[in-house]
This record gives structure tokens, sequence and C-alpha cells, in this order.
């Protein structure tokens, strides 16, 4: 009777942790399939606020995320890996390692770009209570089984068949799923009794875990039909946003050619009168508002033309003009332009161009406004007396780089990615001195990217700014050397 109580025993235990060890390994799998392409989901939804720097709408599609049970924080970092929203439960550590699992997905805007990364830290608490409850129940079963089998055993050698037959009939039919099954023998004293009352608690316990498994069944397809919903939602959102894009594009596009016409006209009249083609203007304040005028159309057009060239761009229609392009050249013309303000403001600048340098194959009104651009805000931002360096290499793998840098007041790193966006700029206070739209670098930077090249922005406060363009080696064209 020993033997068999002690093989059973054994027999069970085996069969219990190979059972929970399976179990465990189903569960796990299946949270991490469902959470991968949450975040997968979940993440492109947030491309399109990212793109809009609206981390308002991040954090509160954040904070509706983290009513999913399983999920117990959120976090989403931009590019340069800062962190612009978070949401975490009360019971959650970051910092912990144990029972999380942690997911991230890049996020990518439409035009292409990386814009982002999410984490999602999912629980694994709720996987391992399961896993262990059913552990436990496996194991009293175990414990179950291997008294009943003793019971069986004993009541054998005492010629209690009978009795003992209906009950293992009983628990035979428990076993193969009818519950419902009437335990009988039981109430009574002996062991086949002890061993029925045992049985029927043993189906209560698998009625209690069946309903638990209906319960849970239900709350999955809840929770399947709720991630389903959101998805709907959040896909009804970026549809949204993005016709709410095509029209914010289309109403400048058509506000701009609509101001542009009476602007040229203006600038005309105000050029035939500063020229004085006509005869004087009489009274020298009249010059003076005439001065003015030009000066203020001028601005004018400039920024419609950048809010043109935006909403082009970002609408994905800007189509470049592609010519070769010579370097030297191109900066000779912009340092020519800007003589005007250098000699005003006393500014030196030193040009460092080989003589070998090769071409480049642009769009050479683009990259005159690029350059025009980064040299216009060195002039700006450089006091009196400053000093201007313009520089054009190739490095190792090709590629051909423009560099402009100068001695000026600089910006913090909070300063620079203001630069980059739209209508913002990183000196207010002396950026009121100066006319600006705060379009220049966001222009330049979206350019660049349409030539497949990048720019970058070294700069410190008080310590001055250097901006490089780099161009990919494909666009580089070697000058041919006369015999």
């Amino acid at each position: 009777m020993i033997t068999v109580l002690v093989t059973v025993v054994v027999v069970s235990l085996l069969g219990t942790a190979l059972s929970g060890r399976e179990n465990a390994a189903r569960l796990m799998s299946g949270l991490e399939a469902e959470s991968q392409v949450l975040t997968s989901v979940f993440g492109d939804t947030l491309s399109d606020p990212l793109w809009d720097y609206d981390y308002n709408m991040v954090q509160q599609r954040l904070e509706h995320l983290v009513d999913t049970r399983a999920i117990v924080g959120a976090r989403v970092f931009d590019s340069r890996g800062n962190k612009l929203a978070e949401v975490l439960t009360d019971r959650f550590d970051p910092e912990a390692t144990a029972d999380y699992l942690v997911f991230d997905h890049s996020i990518i805007a439409e035009s292409g770009e990386w814009v982002g990364t999410l984490f999602l830290w999912v629980s694994t608490a709720g996987v391992s209570a399961e896993v262990w409850s059913a552990i436990r129940y496996d194991a009293a079963t175990a414990g179950i089984l291997a008294v009943i089998t003793a019971i069986v055993v004993f009541a054998g050698v005492n010629l209690i068949s009978g009795p003992l037959s209906r009950v293992a009939d009983a628990m035979i039919r428990i076993g193969e799923g009818a519950l419902e099954t009437e335990v009988p023998e039981r109430g009574r004293d002996g062991e086949v009794s002890r061993m029925a009352d045992a049985l029927e608690q043993l189906r209560l316990k698998s009625l209690r875990v069946e309903q638990a498994e209906r319960d849970l069944r239900r709350a999955n397809a809840h929770l399947e039909q709720r991630v389903s919903e959101r998805t709907v939602e959040l896909e009804t959102a970026r549809e949204q946003a993005v016709e709410a894009n095509r029209a914010k594009t289309e109403f400048l596009a058509n506000m701009s050619h609509d101001l542009r016409t009476p602007l040229n006209a203006i600038l005309g009249f105000s050029e035939i009168m500063r020229a004085g083609a006509f005869g004087p203007l009489g009274d020298p304040r009249y010059e003076e508002y005439v001065e003015d005028i030009h000066h203020s159309g001028s601005l004018l057009i400039s920024l419609i033309n950048d809010l043109l060239d935006i909403s082009k761009v970002e609408a994905g229609k800007y189509e470049l003009t592609e010519e070769v392009v010579d370097i030297r050249a191109l900066i000779h013309n912009a340092l020519r332009q800007i003589a005007t303000a250098v000699e005003g403001a006393a500014l030196t600048v030193a040009t460092h161009v080989p003589a070998d340098m090769p071409a480049l194959r642009g769009d050479g009104r683009v990259l005159t406004q690029i350059l025009n651009n980064l040299l216009s805000n060195s002039v700006k931002f450089t006091p009196r007396g400053g000093h201007i360096d313009v520089s054009a290499w190739t490095d190792h793998q090709g590629q051909l780089h423009i560099r402009v840098a100068d001695n000026g007041i600089g910006m913090t790193r909070e300063g620079v990615t203001k630069a980059l966006r739209p209508f913002e700029q990183a000196h207010n206070a002396r950026a009121r001195e100066h006319n600006g739209t705060g379009l220049g670098l966001h222009l330049c930077d979206n350019f660049m990217k349409l030539f497949g090249g990048s720019l970058e922005i070294k700069s410190e406060e008080g310590g001055g700014t250097t901006v490089t363009v780099a161009f990919p080696a494909e666009r580089a064209i070697e000058k041919r050397r006369s015999a």
C-alpha cells in the first residue's frame, strides 16, 4: 500500500511540474504576442502627434492606454532620447526587472522619419498567479488522488469493493469533465465515505475552477473587443489628423498665393518711387516711408515664399530642379548678398574651400536659400566685431559638407530644438531686434532631407554656433582635370 501511494504521489508531482511549465510557457507566449501587437499598433498612432509636437495628446493617449489591466507603465522618447510623455501605475517601479516585460516600438512619421520610441511595461503577475493557481490545483489534485488511491487499496483489501466501485465510477466521470455527477457514499463512517467526501470537495473545486476559466475567457474576449474598438478609434483619429494637415497645407498655399499678387504690386511701385522714376517725392519723410514700405513688403514676401515652400515640403509636393552647382561660386554669391550687412556690423568673414572642390548635383535655388539662411542667422546673432567662418570639404566617404560657424551668442540645447521647429526662435529677446519668421532653420532641415542629406547644429550659449549640412556622396561631381 505504501509503495502504491509513493508511486502515485511521485507520478502526480512530475505531471504537475510538467503541466505547470507548459501552462506557464503558453500563457507567457500569449501575453508577449498580444503585448507586441498592442505596442506596434498603439505606437503607430502616436506618429502624427509627435510629428506635430502635440505632447499633450501623446500624454492623454498614454493615460488611456494604461487603463488596460496588464499594462503598468508607458513612456515615449523623441529621436534624441528625450522623454516626452510618461504614465506609471502606483504599483509599478520602472527600475525593477522582475514580473515585468518591456516592449519597444520605433515610431515612424508618415514622411518616413523616425520621430520617437514607445516603451511599454506589461506585468506578468497575472500570468504567474494563474500558473501558481494551476500548480496548486494540480498539486492538490495529486494529493487527493494519492489519498483516494490509498483508500481504494485499503478498501479492496477489506472487501468493500462495491461502494468503492461506485465512488470510483463517479471519480472517473468527474475526471472526464462531468462535474455535475453526484458523489455516492458520502456522510457515512469509514474510509470509502471519507474518500467520497474528498472527491466531492475535488468536484466542487473543479466547478469553481471551470467557472473561473469561463470568467477569464469572457474577460479576455472583452479585452480583445476593447482593444479592437480602441484601434478603430485611433485609426479614425489618425485619418482625421491626416485630413486636417492636408487642409492646412492647402489653406497656406491658397492664402500665400492670394497675398503674393498684391505684395508684388506694392514692391514694384515702392521700387519705382525709391528710384524716382517719375521725379522726386518731395518731403524727405516720404522717402523714409517708401523705404519702410519696401522693406516690410520684402519681409512679408519672404515669409510667404517660406510658407509656400514649407507647405509643399510637408505635403510631399516639392520637386527639386536638379543641376550642377559650383560650390565655390555658390558661397561667393551668398557672401556677396550679405556683404552690406557684414560691413555694417563690422564682422570679419573667412572662407576655406579647396580649389579642387567637387561640384554638387542639386537645386541651385534651394541651395542658395539654405546658405543665405545660415549666413543671415550668423550675421544677426553675432555681436559687432565678431567673426564668421565658411568652409566646405569632402570626407573619406565622399560626402560633401558645407559649414557656417560664428562666435556669436550661441544657443542652449533647448534653444537648438526650438530653432528647428517652425515659427519658433531660440533667442526670443534677441530675435525681436531682428525681423524673422522662425521658419529658416526648419525649412533648411526639410530641404536637406529632400537632398537625402542632413543638417547638424552644434552650439553653446555664449560660445557661438556651428551649422553643418552634409550631402550624400552620390551628389558630388568630381571636376575634370584639364590636360
